[in-house]
């Protein structure tokens, strides 16, 4: 007997029609099951052999950050739009579960971000990405970028965004930035709407040390800036303040089932009308 933490976001399965279904599905065939909410996730050791997470690429994205410790590989449902990070769309769900129940399946790992922020000691978990980034709706902010302690550039801009390969097909995408494979170890820093036509991406190794700090568009006021992390606030910065972003210690791990790879499944959710 196997044991499965079921991770579902309520808001995309009304009812939890959805995740009731998968558990009964799976008990039946002798598995153990506990369902939880993605906003109550409670896995405090690596206790399951897996997590099945119903939802889009936010809900597995939320449960990787809380997951990662327990080192609990995650199988992604999307119910939700896009979902680059899901890998099982709702009508294959069940030949999904047999697989997984049948040891059909691999594990890959990817690689996370930390973001310390310097003024306050405080460091923060990223899937995604890290982005400093204008904390005004008027204003552009000013920051440089330096790479292992040599200066890399400076933008004026709405920010600056720091990429996992995970990471690269959601905000860094949409900021002109470029698909990674999840596969790599790499980091993509992009410029958010540069005040200048040459500002462009640079993939670098992911063992560098990324320093970011907030400068002084203009001398009459301070730049302010936020740290987001997966788009959630997690700082607030001002001219001189200081952000270091470095891989993670800790990876996560996604569940692969079938033989649809990356690039198959780029091509069907970037040509999507």
């Amino acid at each position: 007997m196997n044991r499965y933490y079921l991770i579902v976001n309520e808001e995309k399965d009304s009812g939890c029609r959805v995740a009731k279904g998968i558990q009964e599905y799976m008990e039946k065939a002798g598995h153990q099951v506990t369902m939880q909410s993605h906003d109550a996730i409670d896995i405090p050791e690596k206790n399951a052999d897996m997590a099945i997470v119903l939802g889009g690429d936010g809900t597995v994205i939320s449960a990787a950050k809380k997951i990662a410790a327990a080192g609990i590989p995650i199988l992604g449902v999307n119910l939700g739009t896009l979902g680059f990070l899901t890998e099982i769309e709702k009508p294959k769900i069940y030949p999904a579960l047999d697989a997984v129940m049948a040891g059909n399946y691999r594990i890959e790992s990817r690689m996370a971000l930390t973001a310390e922020v310097k003024k306050t000691g405080e460091t923060h978990f990223a899937v995604n990405e890290i982005v400093v980034g204008k904390r005004d709706f008027g204003r552009m902010v000013t920051t440089s970028v330096w790479v292992d302690d040599e200066l890399m550039d400076s933008y004026v801009a709405d920010g600056v965004l720091i990429a996992t390969p995970t990471g690269s097909t959601a905000y860094n995408l949409s900021a002109g930035g470029p698909i990674l494979s999840p596969a790599m170890e790499a980091v993509v820093i992009t410029p958010i709407c540069p005040h200048a036509f040459n500002k462009r991406s640079l993939v670098v190794s992911s063992q560098t040390k990324i320093r970011v700090q907030v400068e002084k568009t203009r001398e009459s006021y301070l730049d302010e800036a936020s740290v987001r992390c997966d788009g959630e606030v997690c700082g607030a910065m001002e001219t001189g303040d200081v952000v270091v972003i470095e891989k993670a210690a800790r990876s996560f791990d996604m569940v692969c089932v079938g033989d649809v790879g990356f690039y198959q499944k780029m091509r069907s959710k970037l040509n999507r009308t």
